[in-house]
C-alpha cells in the first residue's frame, strides 16, 4: 500500500512538473511571439536598406568611371552576401537575374502570409519556404544597372527563427529526470512515517493497545501521529476501564445475588415448616438485597453514561446556590436521622456554565457521602464561595481521617476505603469527579484539621 502511494505521489510531481513546464512555455511563447517577429522583421529591413544603399552607391561610382554595370552588380552582391552571409541577387523588372551572389538557378520563396511585413521600402518575410529562412526584397532606384526598375532580393542561409523543438523536449525529459530523482527521497520522507503509521494501527486492531506511532515533528504527518497516539491512549484507557468495570460489577454484584439465594433456601425450608414468620423476615431481606442491586445497576448506568460524553457544552447558566438548597432540603432527613449538625456558608450570587442535571447529580453524590460516613451527632460544614476566576464548595465533615494512600484512590469505581462499612456502591465520588471534569473543573479529597474534606472547582461564568 505504501509503495503505490510513493509511486503516485511521484507519478503526480511529475505530471505537475510537465504541466508546469508546457504552460510557462506556451505563456512566453504567445507573449513573445509577436514581439519577436516584429523584430526580426526590423532587423532583415534595416540589413535590406543598406545593402539597397551600398549596391546603388556602387553602380553609381562605376557610371561615373564607366564601368561596365554588370560587373559592378556582381561585386556589389558579392560583398554583401559576405557581410550578411546570405544569398543575394538583382532581378529586372520581369524577374530575369541582372546578378547573383551564387551559382545556379534563381527563385524566391513563398513565405506565410500572416509572418510577412514591411520596414520601409522593404517587403520582409519571416520563415519563409520549406526550410523557413527570412526574405527581403527592396526596389532600387531606376537606372541601377542599367534597367528601369531592379529589385535587390536578400535570403539568409541561418534559420534564425526555427524553434528547437527536439532540444526542447530533452531538455523537458532531463528536467522531469533530475526531479524524480530529487522526489524519491522526499516521497519517502513522506511515506515512511505513514508507514509507521499503519503499523501501528495494525498492531492496535491485532490487540496491542500498548502500539504507539513513532512519528514526530510539527508538519501535518507529525501531527496527525499525535492526533494517532492521543487516540489510542484514549481507546485504551477507556478498553481497561471497561474491563475493570466489568470485573468490578462482577465482583459487586456476586454479594446480593449470593445472599438472595441463600435467602431463596431458607425461604423454602421456612414455608415447608409453615414458619410465617421467619418466611416474611426473610422476604423482606431479599426485597433488600434486590434493591441494593437496583440502586447499584443505575449507578452503574449512570458512570457508563458519562464515559460516553465529551466535554458538556457551556450554554446553559447554573446558580449553584440553588441546586444545594433544594438538595438540602430533599436530604434534611438522611442527616435528622443521624442528629448530624450541618453548618452552611453560601455566597447565593455565583454562576458557573454547564449542565444543571449533571452538577445537580454531582452535588448529590458528595452530599449523599457526607451524610453516610459522617458519625452519629457529628458535624457536616457547606461552604461556597468565589476564588479568582473559579468557584469553589467544599464539604468537610467530621469523619474519622482517611488513609493517605487511599485518598486518591476513592475516585475508582466500586473502590470505598479501607474499613467501609453500611450501605455504598463506591460509585459516588467517581460520578461526581467524572461530572466536574466534564465541566472543565477539578475535584479532590483530603484530610483536615476539622475532618475529611472534598472540594471542587468550577470555571465562573464569563471567567
Amino acid at each position: 500500500m505504501m509503495r503505490r502511494l510513493y509511486f503516485k505521489i511521484l507519478f503526480h510531481w511529475c505530471v505537475a512538473l510537465v504541466v508546469t513546464a508546457l504552460l510557462a512555455f506556451a505563456l512566453v511563447f504567445l507573449l513573445v511571439k509577436d514581439g519577436h517577429q516584429i523584430s526580426v522583421t526590423a532587423s532583415v529591413g534595416r540589413t535590406a536598406l543598406m545593402a539597397r544603399d551600398y549596391v546603388e552607391a556602387a553602380a553609381d561610382g562605376a557610371a561615373a568611371r564607366h564601368e561596365e554595370p554588370g560587373a559592378v552588380l556582381r561585386r556589389a552582391v558579392q560583398q554583401v552576401s559576405r557581410n550578411t552571409r546570405a544569398k543575394v541577387w538583382i532581378s529586372g523588372a520581369d524577374g530575369s537575374p541582372l546578378a547573383a551572389s551564387f551559382p545556379g538557378e534563381v527563385r524566391a520563396p513563398g513565405g506565410a502570409p500572416g509572418l510577412s511585413g514591411r520596414y520601409g521600402a522593404a517587403s520582409v518575410a519571416v520563415e519563409a519556404g520549406q526550410n523557413r529562412l527570412t526574405y527581403a526584397t527592396v526596389p532600387l532606384a531606376p537606372g541601377t544597372g542599367g534597367a528601369e526598375q531592379a529589385w535587390l532580393h536578400i535570403l539568409t542561409e541561418r534559420e534564425p527563427g526555427r524553434f528547437p523543438h527536439g532540444a526542447f523536449a530533452a531538455g523537458l525529459a532531463l528536467i522531469c529526470a533530475v526531479v524524480a530523482v530529487i522526489a524519491v527521497p522526499l516521497s519517502r520522507h513522506i511515506t515512511e512515517p505513514l508507514n509507521r503509521l499503519q503499523g501501528s494501527a495494525v498492531r492496535i486492531a491485532g490487540g496491542d493497545l500498548s502500539a504507539r506511532a513513532d512519528v514526530r515533528g510539527d508538519d501535518e504527518i507529525g501531527r496527525l501521529g499525535a492526533a494517532f497516539n492521543g487516540m489510542a491512549e484514549t481507546v485504551e484507557r477507556m478498553v481497561r476501564a471497561g474491563r475493570e468495570l466489568t470485573a468490578n460489577v462482577s465482583h459487586e454484584m456476586r454479594s446480593p445475588l449470593a445472599r438472595i439465594r441463600v435467602a431463596g433456601e431458607c425461604l423454602q425450608g421456612a414455608l415447608a415448616r409453615g414458619d410465617r414468620a421467619e418466611a416474611g423476615a426473610l422476604l423482606a431481606g431479599m426485597w433488600e438485597d434486590i434493591d441494593e442491586a437496583d440502586r447499584m445497576v443505575g449507578r452503574i448506568l449512570q458512570y457508563s453514561k458519562l464515559d460516553l460524553h465529551a466535554p458538556a457544552p457551556a450554554t446553559a447558566l447554573v446558580q449553584p446556590s440553588v441546586l444545594l438548597n433544594g438538595l438540602m432540603k430533599a436530604m434534611r432527613p438522611l442527616f435528622g436521622t443521624k442528629r448530624i449538625t450541618v453548618e452552611q456558608e453560601v455566597e447565593p450570587d455565583l454562576w458557573v456554565n454547564g449542565d444543571e442535571e449533571y452538577l445537580r447529580s454531582a452535588l448529590k453524590n458528595i452530599l449523599e457521602n457526607a451524610a453516610r460516613y459522617t458519625p452519629e451527632q457529628g458535624v457536616v460544614r457547606l461552604g461556597l464561595r468565589r476564588e479568582g476566576a473559579e468557584v469553589l464548595l467544599e464539604v468537610v465533615n467530621s469523619a474519622p481521617p482517611v488513609a493517605e494512600d487511599d485518598l486518591e484512590r476513592l475516585f475508582e469505581p466500586f473502590y470505598r476505603g479501607k474499613g467501609a462499612t453500611g450501605e455504598g456502591t463506591g460509585l459516588g465520588l467517581a460520578i461526581a469527579r467524572k461530572v466536574v471534569l466534564l465541566h472543565h473543573g477539578e475535584m479532590g479529597v483530603e484530610n483536615t484539621p476539622q475532618g475529611f474534606r472534598v472540594w471542587l472547582r468550577l470555571p465562573a461564568a464569563g471567567a
